[in-house]
């Protein structure tokens, strides 16, 4: 559903499709009401698959700060690597950075480690060329406005738990469009399910014990001699 949708609904199941377009002032209420869900949502789970996102940057020589995604929660970052190489940075907490050593700068080569700090990411050591950094990370829960083109990063199938989640406030704020205990306990148990659907894994599917006695189906293995030939 879009923003204008989820409002649309909402009116619906409270009785207000006299006023559907006219009370702005109510569409207002609910907007707010819709966003405060979708922050609760994107808070209830610290890696929500539909929430994983990918950038790269340059680094430039000499440079050991560089900015975080515009768009990332917190500093949720998953892992750093080299773009055209395998190389994955291993994270150092800042103050351990500072202890072991505290003149970061005076090293120079290819990276091999990094850190946060405020909005930040520091390479360690300090970049000596120009290398694409490949950075995967959770990014902040998209907020929805009223109209036709807003969408959400949640995916379709968990609309209805928006929803009840937008009713648990308008039944608490106006107790005579429903009941409260049910929409909070309808909303609980979407989250729930949300969770479960989070913790499945793609091709779960297990290989017959017959087929992987026989050998006919192999373990994929990366062999990097074999690759472009």
């Amino acid at each position: 559903m879009t923003g204008q949708e989820f409002i649309n609904s909402c009116m619906y199941d409270v009785g207000k499709i006299q006023v559907l377009t006219t009370d702005t002032n109510l569409r207002t209420i609910i907007l707010d009401w819709l966003n405060r869900v979708l922050k609760d949502i994107g808070s209830r789970e610290r890696h929500w698959y539909w929430l994983e996102k990918t950038a790269t940057f340059a680094t430039v020589a000499n440079q050991m700060t560089y900015d975080l995604p515009s768009d990332i929660n917190g500093q949720r970052v998953i892992s750093v690597r080299q773009k055209d190489t395998p190389a994955k940075l291993i994270y150092v907490p800042q103050r351990e950075l500072d202890i072991l050593e505290p003149k970061p700068d005076s090293y120079t080569g290819n990276p091999l480690y990094y850190t946060l700090y405020a909005n930040d990411i520091r390479l360690f050591p300090v970049p000596s060329d120009a290398y694409t950094m490949y950075l995967r990370y959770m990014k902040t829960i998209i907020a929805l406005t009223d109209s036709a083109s807003s969408t959400t990063d949640i995916p379709p199938m968990f609309d209805e738990v928006i929803l009840n989640g937008v009713k648990v406030h308008a039944y608490k704020y106006f107790p005579q469009w429903g009941n409260f205990e049910v929409a909070r306990r309808d909303y609980e148990g979407g989250i729930i399910n949300m969770k479960r659907d989070n913790d499945c894994q793609p091709d779960d599917d297990q290989i017959s014990a017959v087929h992987a006695d026989v050998g006919l189906i192999e373990p994929y293995r990366f062999d990097k001699t074999s690759v472009g030939s």
